[in-house]
Order: C-alpha cells, then structure tokens, then sequence
C-alpha cells in the first residue's frame, strides 16, 4: 500500500497504544494499523496451514473481521502473541472444515423410518477409522459432544453450556475429561 494514501496516524505509537486507541474510541484506523503490522506473520500462519495462496488472502481478511470483534471481548496483554494464536487456530478451523466429509443426507419424509432415540446410542465406526474417530467413540455423549464443539465447531464453553442447557462449570467438566480421556485412549493405541 502507499504511504501518502495511508490514514494521518503517527507510525512511532506502539502497539499498546494503537490497542487501546481501538478498544477505548472505536478507531478502526488504529485497528487497520495496528492489524498491517503483522499481515505478514499472519499471512504466514495461514499459508503454513491452508497451503492456499487463495484460501490464505480469504483467512487473512476473515481474521481481522474476527479480531475487531474478539478485542472488544478479551483483554489483551501481547498483542502479537495473541494475534499467532488467534490467526493459527482460525486457520486450524478452516483446514479442519475442508477435511470433513460429507454427511449422509435424508429427506425429511424419510425421516420417520429412523428411530432417534436408537440412533443417539448407537454409534457405529465406518471400516478403516482412525484411532481418534476409535477414541471419540468411546466417549460418553456429553464428552463427545462437548469435545467436537468446541475443538472441530469452534463453539465457546457458552455456548455449549447454552445449547446443552447445562452450567458452565459442567461442560469445562466435560471437554476436560474428554480431552484427558481421549489421551489416555491415544496412547493405548499407540499414538503419542
């Protein structure tokens, strides 16, 4: 970008000052330049994980959409740090949504032939799967639910607890014992 068509604001002010700028007035152009800082390091991230040079622009745009939102909610002591893990688990997300497959589609008039209360119990490992798909099946139903929102969904522990009609507490309880669970199945199978 050019320098003469940037915004009149001073390049000397740190990040903390553009931060705080953002966050007390609103000043979007505080957040343009605080953001072009480090469009670099995050363009990085997101070609590391994506390996889209496409893909990769689209993450770097959607990230500062998300960031503008996520620092009027988060107290932010190092910008930069947060901003990695930010960028590296949006990426994260991204690459996961593309490797899901597709699931089994039925038509609503079909849907009387399945019987849901069955098939909430039953859960059945396609030929071939992998050890976590092994492990995620041997989660309880809360655990499972709990781990793939948060971790795959990218849902908050609100809303889980807000979907779930559960407290707080309890779905930390969930994705703790879940996470501790599938680690101990992990490694039972061989996986470290």
């Amino acid at each position: 970008m050019l320098r003469f068509l940037r915004p009149n604001i001073p390049e000397h002010l740190s990040d903390e000052q553009l931060l705080a700028d953002y966050v007390g007035g609103n000043s979007p152009r505080s957040l343009g330049m605080l953001y072009e800082r480090y469009m670099p390091m995050v363009y990085g991230v997101c070609i590391k994980i994506l390996k889209d040079p496409g893909k990769s622009e689209d993450a770097v745009m959607a990230i500062y959409e998300e960031l503008s939102r996520k620092l009027k909610e988060h107290e932010v002591e190092s910008f930069r740090g947060w901003l990695y893990v930010l960028a590296r688990n949006h990426c994260l997300m991204e690459w996961r949504k593309a490797q899901r497959r597709p699931t089994d589609h039925h038509a609503p008039e079909e849907m009387d032939r399945y019987d849901a209360v069955e098939a909430a119990f039953e859960y059945e490992l396609p030929q071939g799967a992998s050890p976590l798909e092994r492990c995620m099946a041997e989660l309880t139903e809360p655990q499972r639910t709990c781990v793939t929102w948060f971790y795959y969904e990218d849902k908050s522990y609100k809303e889980i607890a807000d979907l779930m009609a559960e407290e707080l507490g309890k779905v930390r309880s969930h994705i703790q014992n879940g996470k501790r669970n599938l680690k101990i199945c992990m490694e039972k199978s061989g996986v470290r």
